[in-house]
């Protein structure tokens, strides 16, 4: 199989198909006049469907025709799409035109006139031809992928063929025999390969060609020998004094060596292909041998950049894999092992076609690499386990459990290997050949390939997550020149490094599917799709539209903040409106640019309003059930802000809880209470409710103060106190003036109520307090006591109590002082002598 050096080239493949598929429709839209005609397009893509079909049913296809053949069917699809596409709108204006035409009059009805129907005709038959046109478009696609389908059913089914047919076993002696038999043959054709090469060298022989053949070898020895380490050394460099200590910096030089390590081979083998050509000293018949070359010197820089980005000998700090000293000396030679024997074995197979060796050699030559790659597998695998031992050993001297390095995953991709190993083995002694070099050509790439994803996954997990993070230069940069806060930055740190791991795992696969049947064609099928998207009914749904969409939505609420942003600071504080009406056209504005910018989005992805109407009938049962106190609220929370009974800013009691009214959302209104802490409301308890709005209407707000005077005072004094102390506070109205009652007439004390009028209700609490300390001081100097009779002094208040309890102290006449009783359970004092006993008297 010829599948290893394929694999790069369509990995670049996958991405510039990818790239054009998003570049073909603005192109195509950018030059209108030059595109062909839609229905010309269909014509032809009807007639090479044809041809291809009819070259289909022909026997003995190759691997390549059958390749060629399904390299045909994507771009017809995809040409057809696009005339269908084209023709989408023709169809709608003619829909329009006979609507606005209308139906045939019923009979009974008035007969119109005939160059209506006429008309009405003519856009019929306009009408009919499109739809015809977009119907066969669409089945020509279905058969275009019914027939790409059947290609690559085939191309699987001659890859079985030839992996699973049985030559001879390399056990088998007549084999070998043939083999040496063949020698001789195998010599000339080498000698003839060199006398050709020779002569092309002798016919193009110049002081120019002996310049450039020497000049591509002087480039490749500087890429090779100085090139290389003064590259790798230059990227670590700039990483180590650019980069703060964290892991991005140990991913970032792993990467660096990596690319260091294949491109220096890659282009000094390069250099020297093009001096050749150049210089006119290459064969065609040997520029496939020497292309295979500059990717067997790119896959072997490869494999060792892997090796020195995960090993790193000598170098503990900058290892990507936990390990010793002495397990790294057990496994750092193994990779390049195996990718020397994977790469000459190789390079045989294109020698053997160019020479056209014979069958016997082919297949000494493809089994003998065959089993020299599933054995130099083997002792890689044998090395690990033994480098698992050393570090086992190692940890219980230190007194620490072991820790086997890859976990699960890596034990079941071992015994994988394991398996993959044997199997080589035993088809190549049992003579499946083919299947053994395939396999073992496969074990041996996608131990690369894992080992390459491993490194980017790491490398983008370091670059987004820990790159954009607060403590880093890049982070702060970015947070700087975005104005976004290092937290957020960090979160869509996490979700890109998400993002590109699962695309990294996603074209790995593909690489790795790509030798067993998956087509770069298939791939681009998958592309397309995810942008012209699959259609259901009358409606096509992709993620673009999708991805479309939410953009809108983003685009549309961020402009929605802008204009709220611009109305609360720039126009509605230059009006003379009050906070609660700015308040109410600031969420208002909200509103409607929410329910526009939903209703634009949807409409977007194909849902036109009468199906929006269908869908909202069919779920208004659920609505009102499943929904219904959302839906409540937010019915409730639209009439607050339409009615307008209560705004931001104003000061309402709702049950046993009063405060000020801060923000009318869409579900809930919050409120802050006077202990500074936040109530929060549903809108629909405003509506079913009884609530207080104290400030509403901004009315004035009134003061009250009751006082108890004694009887004795004059009540014309005591009126004539309240009013001049309510009018001398400066914050009292003149009008309404203030007024006091006589509200109750008692025989020790009268009752007096002063009202006085404030221009807000939030300043009675004050304005009562500071009356409250005037009048206390104004009756005090007028000699009025507050609060009923007036108190007596001091001496006197001591000389009652005195009368009263030498009142108490007096005897009452008749009655003797009672003789002391004794309690026998008391201890006798000091100076009482002991009670006599009392006899008992039964």
């Amino acid at each position: 199989m010829k599948t290893g050096f394929r694999a790069p080239l369509l990995l670049l493949a996958v991405l510039a198909m990818a790239f054009a598929a998003l570049l073909a429709g603005p192109v195509g839209a950018q030059t209108p006049t030059t595109a062909p005609q839609p229905i010309a397009t269909i014509d032809a893509a009807r007639a090479e469907l044809d041809q291809i079909e009819a070259t289909l049913k022909r026997d003995g296809l190759s691997d390549q025709e059958l390749s060629a053949l399904r390299n045909r069917i994507e771009p017809l699809s995809v040409g057809v799409g696009e005339a269908v596409e084209q023709l989408g709108p023709q169809l709608s204006a003619a829909d329009a035109r006979l609507a606005q035409i209308g139906p045939k009059p019923a009979d009974g009805q008035p007969a119109e006139s005939a160059e209506v129907a006429k008309e009405r005709d003519a856009q019929t038959a306009a009408r009919q031809k499109v739809d015809e046109q977009i119907k066969r478009g669409r089945l020509l696609q279905v058969e275009a992928s019914q027939v790409g389908d059947q290609i690559t059913q085939r191309r699987r089914e001659l890859l079985a063929q030839r992996l699973f047919e049985r030559s001879r076993s390399l056990l088998d002696p007549t084999l070998w025999i043939e083999t040496v038999s063949t020698m001789p043959r195998e010599a000339r054709s080498v000698q003839l390969l060199l006398s050709d090469w020779g002569a092309v060298i002798g016919r193009n022989l110049s002081p120019a060609s002996i310049l450039a053949a020497l000049a591509s070898i002087l480039v490749a020895l500087i890429l090779l020998l100085p090139g290389r380490r003064w590259l790798a050394d230059l990227g670590q460099r700039l990483v180590v004094e650019q980069m703060p200590k964290t892991r991005l910096r140990r991913s970032s030089t792993a990467m660096l060596v990596v690319i260091a390590s294949t491109l220096a081979p890659a282009l000094a083998m390069l250099s020297i292909y093009w001096g050749l050509r150049i210089a006119g000293w290459l064969p065609e018949r040997v520029a496939p041998l020497a292309v295979a070359t500059v990717w067997a010197a790119g896959f072997l820089g490869l494999t060792h950049g892997l090796m020195r980005a995960f090993l790193t000998p000598g170098r503990p700090s900058w290892r990507l894999i936990e390990l010793s000293e002495n397990a790294i000396a057990e496994i750092k030679n193994q990779p390049m092992w195996c990718a020397l024997v994977f790469v000459v074995g190789r390079l045989f197979d294109r020698f053997n076609d160019l020479i056209v060796a014979s069958l016997s050699a082919s297949i000494v030559v493809s089994g003998v690499f065959a089993v020299a790659n599933a054995g130099t597998f083997a002792l890689a695998l044998r090395r690990v386990r033994a480098a698992e031992r050393i570090e086992d050993a190692e940890a219980a001297a230190q007194g620490q459990s072991a820790d086997r390095f890859g976990g699960p995953f890596a034990l079941l991709l071992r015994l994988l290997a394991w398996v993959a190993v044997a199997t080589v083995l035993l088809a190549a002694a049992t003579g499946y050949i083919a299947f053994a070099q395939f396999l073992a050509n496969q074990v041996i790439w996608i131990a690369v390939v894992l080992s390459l994803l491993f490194l980017l996954l790491v490398f983008v997990d370091d670059l987004l997550s820990t790159g954009l993070s607060a403590d880093t230069p890049l982070g702060k940069a970015v947070s700087g020149a975005t104005g976004v806060r290092p937290e957020s930055l960090e979160q869509i740190g996490v979700v890109l490094s998400g993002v590109a791991r699962v695309a990294l795992i996603g074209v790995a696969a593909i690489i790795l599917l790509a030798p067993w049947g998956l087509e770069s064609t298939d791939v681009f099928s998958w592309l397309r799709l995810t942008v012209s998207g699959v259609r259901v009914g009358d409606i096509n749904i992709s993620i673009a539209g999708v991805l479309g969409a939410v953009l809108l939505v983003v685009l549309g609420f961020a402009l929605t903040k802008i204009v709220q942003r611009w109305l609360d600071r720039d126009l509605l504080p230059k009006t003379r409106m009050d906070t609660g009406l700015k308040a109410s056209i600031n969420t208002g504005v909200g509103y409607i640019g929410g329910i526009t910018v939903i209703v634009i989005a949807v409409s977007y992805l194909g849902f036109s309003l009468d199906r929006l109407a269908i869908v909202a009938g069919a779920l208004s049962v659920g609505i009102g059930f499943g929904l219904q106190a959302v839906i409540s609220n937010f019915v409730s929370g639209v009439i607050l802000l339409a009615e307008r009974p209560i705004k931001a800013g104003d000061w309402i009691v709702i049950g046993s809880d009063q405060g000020n009214v801060r923000r009318i959302s869409v579900r809930s209104t919050e409120i802050e209470l006077f202990d500074r802490s936040t109530l929060i409301v549903p809108n629909s308890d405003f509506i079913t409710k009884s609530v207080k709005n104290v400030t509403h209407g901004n009315p004035v707000g009134r003061v009250q103060i009751e006082l108890t005077i004694a009887a004795d005072v004059d009540p014309a004094e005591v009126k004539k106190l309240l009013l001049a102390t309510a009018k001398a506070h400066s914050s009292v109205l003149a009008f309404p003036e203030p007024q006091v009652f006589f509200n109750s007439l008692g025989k020790a004390d009268n009752t007096f109520a002063l009202f006085a009028s404030v221009a807000s209700p939030r300043q009675a609490a004050s304005v009562k307090s500071d009356l409250n300390f005037a009048l206390v001081k104004a009756f005090k100097t007028a000699g009025v006591a507050i609060g009923g009779a007036a108190a007596p002094s001091l001496p006197e208040a001591v000389d009652r109590v005195g009368e009263v309890l030498a009142r108490l102290s007096r005897p009452v006449p008749g009655l003797e002082p009672a003789a002391p009783r004794h309690d026998s359970s008391r201890a006798p004092l000091a100076d009482e002598p002991p009670a006599e006993p009392q006899s008992t008297k039964s």
